[in-house]
């Protein structure tokens, strides 16, 4: 997270990036934009209609747009509001060809960068399913915001380079080499969303896979029960919420990594503070694996990194501890 960008900024990104109240230009839309044509058809919406220029490229069912801003960020690091409406125009845009296609795709993903400072970046993915079920009142416009993934970070391929220029400065490397050894090892496709991007006139960008979208989500979902949850937010720090999906040959399963403390010395044992960590990511994995009907996986493992507890449960426990069937101490034995 960048200095200065606060959870109350990630907030107010949530609201500002939505679809807006009468999602002008999705609904009454006869137009269909053709599979061969989607990058031509979004860089034209976006400038006949905003006014605004954009790079798009598309990977597998994946669409990434580049937007570049001359003040994407005010002297606070905040999002200055000429910038979120340019970026809620180019998500409108989007989910207008995404909708109206005869192309399949998933997930778009949006990368905004201030052109100042191009080392920071916004990158904003969403669903297009979660786009639809909008619209058509399947979920709550506070559930879709709750789904779409907002990261605020530096530049993961400018912090990468830079460190490697530095190390061919002190090799003495001969410039005509350097960028010949930075594309053969260091320029590489993303393998997480962490790593998704826009530098240097290029896109790292990956097929957003619906498994990781999901562990991602589910560690922003805990992130936000630790911060709206009084509970939480009064006898509880979370210093960090992770989530990867793991695939292997004889297994598949979901892997939360949270760390939490005590806001104050309490007689309250490391136990109680273990289920509070174990009981929240069990709420907001459960819910969330059942909203996107999602069964590849065999079990959700839960690591306590405060006192390096694991619980695991299986997909089947997982529902059952959704559906009120087993109680959350029966989990814990």
């Amino acid at each position: 997270m960048v200095k200065g960008l606060t959870l109350r900024n990630i907030g107010i990104l949530l609201l500002v990036f939505g679809l807006g109240s009468s999602v002008p230009g999705l609904t009454g839309c006869g137009q269909t934009y053709p599979k061969g044509k989607i990058k031509e058809s979004i860089i034209r919406v976006c400038k006949q209609e905003y006014k605004i220029d954009v790079k798009v490229t598309t990977v597998g069912k994946t669409i990434a747009i580049y937007l570049p801003l001359p003040n994407l960020l005010d002297f606070t690091f905040a999002i200055t509001k000429e910038a979120g409406e340019k970026i809620n125009d180019v998500i409108l845009s989007v989910s207008r060809v995404a909708l109206s296609t005869d192309a399949k795709y998933d997930f778009y993903c949006v990368i905004a960068h201030d052109v100042r400072i191009p080392e920071i970046q916004i990158v904003i993915i969403k669903s297009v399913d979660d786009v639809k079920r909008l619209l058509l009142n399947d979920i709550s416009r506070g559930e879709y915001s709750n789904r779409m993934l907002v990261d605020i970070r530096l530049n993961p391929q400018a912090q990468k380079e830079h460190s490697i220029k530095e190390v061919f400065e002190k090799m003495s490397l001969d410039k005509k080499w350097q960028d010949q050894v930075m594309n053969d090892f260091f320029r590489s496709e993303p393998t997480g969303l962490g790593d998704i991007g826009y530098w240097n006139g290029r896109f790292y960008i990956k097929d957003i896979a619906r498994s990781e979208f999901l562990s991602e989500q589910i560690a922003s979902r805990i992130k936000l029960a630790f911060r709206d949850n009084r509970h939480m937010t009064e006898n509880f720090i979370l210093r960090s919420s992770k989530g990867i999906y793991v695939s292997k040959v004889a297994k598949r399963y979901f892997r939360f990594e949270v760390s939490a403390d005590y806001r104050i010395a309490t007689q309250k044992s490391e136990e109680e503070l273990a289920e509070n960590v174990f009981r929240t990511v069990l709420d907001a994995a459960s819910k969330v694996i059942h909203s996107y009907r999602f069964k590849d996986f065999d079990y959700i493992e839960i690591v306590n990194q405060g006192n390096a507890q694991t619980l695991q449960v299986s997909r089947d426990n997982l529902e059952a501890f959704r559906t009120k069937k087993i109680k959350f101490e029966a989990l814990l034995n």
